[in-house]
């Protein structure tokens, strides 16, 4: 009889071609073409135990043909909430059935479990706040440019038409008055400009709208379009320059604050009273943001009383408000009590103590309106089933913002389009468009084309992730750098996962994932190629395999070794993110870890046929690379019966408390030999010759036996050639 060692090489020896082979059987592969096309059609786990053949498939598969029968029982672990860890499965001893159960998508209830849909996925989503946010930025800076370029030019105009030649002051002038130049005629604004406000029947005065005049009167122009003096007084340059940032919307930005902060300190010192101080709003906006009182909100009849109190009369008005901050703002400044100025307006001290504390207060509110608008924007997005909820909630004007559209070019039934595009579509309307920002907003959401929201197309699913993540530590052993220490090591290989996680999730196609070397060495370290030297090209030919189809490239037995790394990722042969389903069973990656267990199952069942030795050697090939603990072998039978015999263990350890047991084993064997492959073929020999040893049906034909009888030397090595084997005792 056939030797078990031997007979475990005649499979181990060129696992892939033995594999490929086996998967070609037949029987095997049309049980293979059988589930693949109908797992997807199961819609609840009493239509998948009644599917005779894909249950059975299935089980076998997961190493659980011999409980087909029990069906309940089956049904119980199928239906186990994973996440509870007194769920049925989870209080099981035997991990097979956790296993089994992670492998497919039913709820307690024996529907098939939903895929989360979602308008965006969670990178999608920051990818847009940090759009809106530097949306928000760039808007900002680009005001504060016009601004000071306003500053900087409008004393140098001579006539309104000058003005009017001039763009960018143009601009300016007008939108700071709250009128749209784009919608007004230039023939319009000059003759508001250029109208005698003390006649009412001149332009301005006839428009109906009290902004002409407010434009008309921030200027100097003569009826004949010639400047009075200036074009400007200074007041009314910085009233001009404070209202364009209200205009814009930046009003609240860090450099409205810089603007407003420098005018302060520049223009304080002109002022002569109380009310010059109240006619002035930039100035009144910096000295009650400074003590968090909001400008629009407070009466200017309520400030004059506050400022022009008697602090020392416990009656004034300062005194007597609830809010201390009216208090202290009275005490900023120095005013008398019928509105004039004792001595100078602010000392230096108090001008600094009001410039810091606006600094502070704008700083906290303008983070606290920036978290309150994504917080917000989250909030939506996350609840939203459609495109039509959307548009119609508050994320709207977020998305414009961040997406730099204007509602004037992008209609809301433009953006439904744009929305309901496929990004990997060529021919889709916002490819079409050649418009990189209608691109960039269908790339970003989840919406089929009926406008509801759909799962998202993604390079790895979470539980990829996940598996990924765990063998780049298992395989990568956390050695990163070279002459770094242990917990240098830990820290950097934390960094590469987080950097992994968070990163993995942008990436749209193989391209994309290929450009980033961080990204490839990582996941060429978690699937233990990085030896393997891999081109781009071929890297690239792997991810893009159908691991279902056995003429691909990753299915041709030399490129074996790399199927593990195709099946981790979810991109199609065109190289794009594949959608995941919504209503299945099982994703790509749990169809396939199927058919590829059953290929395994059916080869060690077919080498248990000839010598059940083989057939625990071959199992243990299998599981070895992902034991990192001693409970790992206890907790499955087969594992542990080929422990005890390999390392020469009594069955009778069973008896002993678990602790006891992982003892005895760890002591006898280095975990981490496991994942050395010849470390582990050597285990592996080991045991094929005491399991001979052991079973006396192989004592008089097993050419290992004969050596163990015959040629044991006095040092305990036993040479099986080619191997040195220690036997430890």
């Amino acid at each position: 009889m056939t030797s078990t060692y031997l007979l475990y090489q005649s499979y181990a020896a060129n696992l892939p071609k033995t594999l490929s082979r086996i998967s070609s059987q037949s029987e095997v592969s049309s049980a293979a073409q059988y589930y693949q096309a109908n797992i997807g059609k199961v819609t609840s786990v009493d239509d998948f135990l009644n599917n005779q053949r894909l249950f059975s498939y299935a089980m076998t598969a997961y190493g659980l043909s011999d409980m087909t029968y029990a069906k309940a029982f089956m049904k119980k672990v199928l239906t186990s909430d994973l996440t509870d860890s007194h769920s049925f499965a989870n209080k099981l001893t035997d991990p097979r059935f956790v296993t089994f159960a992670n492998a497919f998508q039913f709820s307690t209830t024996g529907s098939v479990a939903q895929q989360a849909v979602t308008a965006q996925n969670a990178n999608d989503e920051d990818d847009t706040i940090n759009l809106y946010t530097q949306a928000q930025v760039n808007k900002a800076t680009a005001a504060q440019t016009e601004a000071t370029y306003y500053q900087a030019n409008i004393g140098s105009i001579t006539s309104v038409d000058q003005l009017m030649a001039n763009p960018r002051l143009y601009d300016v002038a007008v939108r700071s008055y709250g009128i749209d130049p784009d919608l007004m005629s230039k023939s319009t604004i000059r003759a508001v400009l250029t109208s005698d406000l003390s006649d009412p029947n001149s332009v301005a005065n006839t428009l109906n709208n009290s902004n002409f005049q407010t434009l008309a009167a921030a200027f100097n122009f003569n009826t004949d379009g010639s400047v009075n003096g200036t074009a400007q007084s200074a007041a009314n340059t910085a009233t001009t320059v404070y209202q364009y940032f209200n205009a814009t919307g930046t009003n609240a930005s860090s450099q409205a604050a810089d603007y407003k902060s420098q005018y302060y300190q520049s223009t304080i010192g002109t002022v002569s009273n109380v009310d010059d101080f109240l006619a002035n709003n930039a100035l009144v906006d910096v000295a009650l943001t400074a003590f968090g009182l909001t400008p629009s909100l407070t009466s200017r009849t309520l400030l004059k009383q506050v400022l022009t109190s008697d602090l020392s009369d416990p009656n004034s008005v300062a005194n007597q408000q609830t809010n201390a901050a009216y208090k202290k703002l009275a005490q900023a400044f120095n005013f008398n009590t019928d509105g004039s100025i004792n001595g100078s307006i602010q000392t230096t001290d108090q001008l600094n103590n009001v410039l810091n504390l606006y600094s502070t207060t704008f700083d906290d509110a303008l983070q606290a309106s920036n978290d309150r608008a994504t917080a917000a924007y989250k909030s939506t997005v996350e609840s939203v089933k459609t495109v039509t909820d959307l548009l119609s909630g508050t994320a709207y004007s977020f998305i414009m913002s961040a997406y730099g559209l204007n509602s004037d070019t992008t209609s809301k039934y433009t953006l439904a389009k744009i929305l309901t595009s496929d990004p990997n579509d060529p021919h889709s309307f916002a490819n079409q468009s050649h418009n990189a920002a209608y691109i960039k907003l269908a790339q970003d959401f989840n919406f089929d084309a009926d406008g509801n929201a759909k799962t998202a197309n993604v390079a790895q699913t979470n539980a990829n992730l996940k598996d990924t993540v765990t063998a780049y530590t298992l395989h990568n052993g956390g050695v990163v750098a070279k002459g770094a220490t242990a917990t240098q090591q830990q820290t950097l290989a934390q960094t590469e996962s987080n950097y992994y996680a968070t990163t993995i999730g942008s990436i749209t196609n193989v391209d994309d994932f290929l450009k980033n070397q961080r990204l490839v060495n990582y996941a060429l370290d978690a699937f233990n190629l990085k030896s393997a030297n891999l081109t781009t090209t071929d890297l690239r030919k792997i991810l893009t395999s159908d691991a279902t189809d056995p003429k691909s490239y990753i299915n041709q037995p030399e490129n074996a070794k790399y199927r593990a790394l195709d099946v981790a990722f979810n991109f199609g042969t065109d190289g794009k993110t594949l959608t995941v389903p919504i209503n299945q069973v099982q994703d790509r990656s749990d169809i396939i870890a199927t058919t590829d267990g059953y290929v395994e199952q059916t080869m060690e069942t077919q080498a248990g046929d000839q010598s059940t030795g083989a057939q625990l050697a071959l199992y243990f090939l299998k599981k070895a690379p992902s034991i990192t603990s001693a409970y790992q072998l206890l907790g499955d039978k087969a594992l542990l019966q080929f422990t005890q015999t390999a390392l020469g263990l009594s069955r009778y350890m069973s008896n002993a408390d678990i602790d006891v047991q992982a003892a005895m084993i760890t002591k006898k064997l280095d975990l981490k030999d496991l994942q050395d492959p010849k470390k582990l073929n050597k285990l592996i020999a080991q045991f094929a010759a005491l399991y001979d040893v052991n079973n006396s049906d192989v004592a008089s034909t097993s050419p290992v036996l004969q050596i163990l009888q015959g040629s044991a030397s006095s040092n305990g090595i036993i040479t099986i050639d080619p191997i040195t084997v220690p036997i430890r005792t």
